[in-house]
């Protein structure tokens, strides 16, 4: 990581997390594709999370996973890049899953239990960031379910203002309510928040009323069924680009 942007990866026991936005790029099959991962809170930028402690995974639409170049920018995002074979959606993937523990005067150290004997408790942290990216003038709209541990990820999207966009929250897998989602649109000079949650389905329904770049954050916490932690802090990225209307690039 560039040693002019700050390490703000442990403010994600207060809130931080990435997304992935995308470029406005037109890719055929055979392009390399790519995304910027960026970090901080609510579409917020604040410094860069270390990239040894994320893994990351291009997923083709067949579920085929591949796997992602990072460059560094010298600036407050990072260049993810893949590469392609197929027409279809792809999605870019990160994930980090680390133990935290919290001690007196707001002190954290990472670890176990078994590494915090003394801690007042240990959760653990689990994070997920995914983008989709078109690949070519495919007719074929269906995303690959990623496993992923945690993940938000649409249903046959079309980005489009008007069109109605249908998302599914998941824990490893099955689906998972939560009443802890943000839905935040930036335009070129405004910011919209708005909360929305899933029921036991996991399905989000939203309609886009204007272009832009959006963002899907959700959070919550679960049991966790270990001697290594007591909870697990789950938050689960979407970023998209909504156009004003269908169209083709060449």
């Amino acid at each position: 990581m560039n040693n002019n942007i700050k390490d703000t990866t442990d403010k994600l026991v207060y809130g931080h997390e990435g997304w992935l936005e995308d470029y406005i790029f037109h890719y055929h099959a055979g392009d390399s594709i790519m995304t910027m991962l960026k970090w901080g809170h609510n579409m917020e930028c604040d410094g860069l999370p270390r990239t040894e402690e994320l893994t990351f995974k291009a997923f083709a639409p067949d579920g085929t996973a591949g796997e992602v170049e990072i460059k560094d920018t010298g600036k407050e995002y990072l260049d993810l890049t893949a590469e392609t074979d197929q027409e279809g959606i792809y999605i870019f993937s990160t994930q980090y899953d680390n133990c935290y523990a919290e001690y007196p005067n707001d002190k954290w150290k990472k670890g176990t239990k078994k590494d915090n004997p003394d801690a007042i408790s240990v959760d653990r942290y689990v994070q997920s960031a995914t983008g989709c990216i078109v690949v070519g003038h495919s007719h074929n709209t269906d995303v690959f379910d990623a496993p992923l541990l945690t993940s938000l990820l649409p249903v046959n999207p079309e980005f489009v203002v008007g069109h109605e966009l249908t998302f599914v929250l998941k824990t490893d897998g099955k689906p998972q309510a939560c009443d802890d989602i943000t839905l935040i649109y930036k335009g070129d000079s405004d910011k919209k928040e708005t909360k929305l949650s899933t029921g036991a389905d996991g399905i989000l329904k939203i309609t886009p009323e204007e272009p832009g770049v959006y963002v899907i954050l959700a959070r919550y916490v679960l049991d966790g069924d270990s001697d290594d932690y007591d909870k697990i802090h789950y938050t689960a990225t979407h970023c998209f680009r909504v156009k004003e209307h269908e169209g083709h690039d060449h």
